[in-house]
């Protein structure tokens, strides 16, 4: 009888971890793409650099409990453009829901030449 409880008290915490996790993480897909819609809208259309060919660069930053984006880092071989992409995103909130707090997420950016 006791290893009877025992395996009914394991299933059922197996079970209510994986509906619960299952439950926290709609299409988390979706939730990245309006991410990354926010963030290039804070960003704008318009980069003021004068480049003569186009750049890649990659963002890594986290959103804090406030729901503000937290630049990490900028890696691109443009300085203007790291200096340009702290200062429009570093601390500015964000209207995303269901995203992870804490957790670091890097987002690729093209810069076209004009």
């Amino acid at each position: 009888m006791k290893i009877l409880k025992t395996i009914i008290t394991v299933i059922a915490i197996s079970l209510t971890t994986v509906f619960s996790t299952a439950a926290t993480e709609k299409n988390p897909e979706s939730v990245k793409n309006s991410l990354r819609t926010e963030l290039v809208s804070l960003l704008g259309n318009k980069i003021p650099l004068n480049v003569d060919k186009s750049y890649s660069a990659e963002i890594s930053f986290i959103i804090n409990n406030s729901n503000e984006v937290v630049v990490i880092s900028v890696n691109s071989k443009l300085s203007d453009f790291n200096k340009y992409a702290k200062n429009k995103l570093n601390y500015k909130k964000i209207n995303v829901k269901n995203i992870k707090k804490g957790e670091v997420y890097k987002m690729p950016i093209i810069i076209n030449k004009k």
